[in-house]
């Protein structure tokens, strides 16, 4: 089902190419006709009614295309939206089902979790007597998710004292990783969290206490 809805999306971007390209060509044919309309003024009278006809099919067919485009962008957004509730639905379950990072096995794991006293919301949180982990589910993850993230734990720390003499660990885990992010992430100390076939993968060997 995750494989068929990011070709439908890779399909729907494909398709905005063509529409932007189609448009840059109409563009193209609307500043000839001007040029010509310009240019031969012997013939302006006698072109003056096909060279409204024609700037009038242009300009119906790029309000069409934008049309089109819109609706692309919307359906993708949908689509986005479904493929995050997935993500979140998927890993939540996965670690309910193997509450384990970094060697520890969590008795408590809490989803959703929005502490009282600031807007941080924790896709998975996980605790036991010695330490704590957030876990942040993305289902392709931006650069700037780790800075969030970071943030989140800095708030932890600010906020929930009751936690102060446990371990923190971080983990962003997510159904599509860049290469060059992923790498940036291990070396923040953060794990890495993949669906691997069936399975969820946990890479936590340079995890970090924060």
């Amino acid at each position: 089902m995750l494989d068929r809805k990011r070709d439908e999306i890779d399909r729907q971007l494909e398709k905005i190419d063509r529409l932007v390209e189609e448009n840059a060509r109409t563009i193209n044919e609307i500043n000839k006709a001007l040029g010509t309309r310009e240019n031969d003024n012997g013939e302006a009278k006698k072109r003056s009614e096909e060279y409204d006809r024609k700037v009038k099919e242009i300009n119906l067919q790029m309000q069409e295309n934008a049309r089109t485009i819109n609706e692309i962008n919307k359906a993708i957004g949908t689509i986005g939206n479904n493929n995050g509730d997935f993500a979140e639905e998927y890993f939540q379950s996965a670690f309910q089902k193997n509450p384990q990072l970094n060697g520890e096995t969590y008795n408590k794991v809490a989803t959703n979790m929005k502490p009282k006293g600031f807007d941080d919301e924790y896709d998975i949180f996980l605790s036991n007597n010695n330490s704590v982990a957030i876990i942040e589910v993305k289902y392709s993850v931006r650069k700037n998710d780790i800075g969030e993230l970071l943030q989140k734990a800095n708030n932890f720390r600010k906020f929930q004292p009751r936690y102060k003499n446990r371990k923190l660990y971080l983990g962003i885990a997510s159904l599509s990783f860049r290469k060059i992010t992923e790498k940036h992430i291990m070396e923040q100390g953060i794990a890495v969290i993949k669906q691997v076939g069936d399975k969820m993968v946990v890479y936590d060997k340079n995890l970090k206490v924060f």
